[in-house]
């Protein structure tokens, strides 16, 4: 089941395509990037279960745990830094928010961000994602992939009106409705699904289908044409509506992607310079911010701002990521994983 996505290695990096995706729509790029981890990562976790019989819970979290903490914790260090600085003007509140992986429930804290939400509110994303780890591989663990379909097809019918419901009756979550997991999670819900169909053999299934070619040119026309209009005309279908069919589109586009009828699209993303990117893209992702955002590197210019803040990443990349995995990984004598 594995030997397809060896031959997509974007799909091992956390932000590859959607930092991509996202230069032309950044909400859309965040959506892209959440099936893809979900469907990775249960990918991942089926086929574990079909090697060894078993998922390992405390393998899964301490490899997560090696991918992610040591990045981000020296740049919310960073971000302390500039606090007793006296660079930044915020209430602590918000970096205990960002620390615990809850920014995405900021407004629970009852405090005043301040500068930090410019150089904080990113950690949304990875926050929400970070919830996710904690609840499905238990859930799939414990319930078995028959019943954590179930839920995770559930999730995905009930959430959006669970968006809307939200709306009306906890107004004070309105901005963050989309960030929450409660609220949010169905879009790494798609992927989760994309892998289980991934596992019962629909590959095969779009590989044998005459018109699959039309699948990126009908994606492209939901994503691009139908779904604006349809933020636009229809109040509340950006809540109800709108993100699933966008990560429905994505979910065809990775089997697409897959089936090996992308072409040139295919052959771009599996380009040596592309796939280095997006192996410095979750530190990109981290320090981006500070350069691209921050009022104290606005003296940076654009493209220099750009040109720093990929410089940093990479350094962040060679000095904290790569050695601190390898020896978190040590410390736990966990062997080498892509997931």
């Amino acid at each position: 089941m594995g030997h397809s996505l060896r031959f997509m290695p974007w799909m091992g990096t956390r932000m590859a395509l959607p930092l991509y995706v996202a230069l032309a729509n950044s909400t859309f790029g965040v959506r892209v990037f959440f099936v893809i981890s979900g469907f990775l990562i249960t990918t991942l976790l089926l086929e574990e279960l079909d090697r060894t019989g078993r998922i390992s819970i405390k393998g899964f979290y301490e490899r997560r745990a090696a991918r992610i903490f040591p990045a981000f914790y020296v740049y919310v260090l960073a971000v302390v830094g500039l606090k007793l600085f006296n660079a930044l003007d915020f209430e602590w509140p918000a970096i205990a928010a960002a620390a615990t992986y809850t920014w995405n429930y900021s407004v629970l804290w009852n405090a005043q961000v301040g500068t930090a939400g410019l150089l904080l509110g990113h950690f949304w994303t990875l926050c929400l994602e970070e919830q996710f780890y904690l609840v499905w591989p238990a859930l799939l663990y414990f319930s078995g992939p028959r019943w954590a379909r179930r839920v995770a097809l559930a999730a995905v019918l009930l959430l959006p009106a669970a968006r809307v419901g939200s709306y009306f009756l906890t107004p004070q979550f309105r901005g963050q409705l989309m960030m929450m997991f409660h609220t949010g999670a169905d879009r790494i819900l798609w992927g989760v699904l994309g892998a289980f169909a991934y596992k019962d053999g629909t590959l095969d299934r779009v590989r044998g289908w005459r018109y699959r070619g039309i699948i990126p040119w009908l994606c492209g026309v939901t994503v691009f044409v139908v779904c604006p209009i349809l933020a636009n005309k229809i109040a509340g279908a950006n809540l109800a509506i709108v993100a699933s069919l966008e990560c429905f589109s994505v979910v065809s586009m990775i089997f697409w992607l897959l089936s090996g009828e992308s072409g040139l699209l295919r052959r771009t993303l599996e380009f040596r310079p592309v796939v280095q990117l997006g192996l410095l893209s979750y530190s990109i992702y981290v320090w981006q911010q500070m350069f691209l955002m921050w009022p104290g590197t606005s003296f940076l210019r654009f493209p220099l701002n750009v040109i720093a803040a990929l410089l940093v990443a990479t350094l962040s990349y060679r000095l904290v990521e790569v050695p601190m995995r390898k020896r978190i990984r040590h410390w736990f004598a966990q062997p080498a994983s892509s997931h």
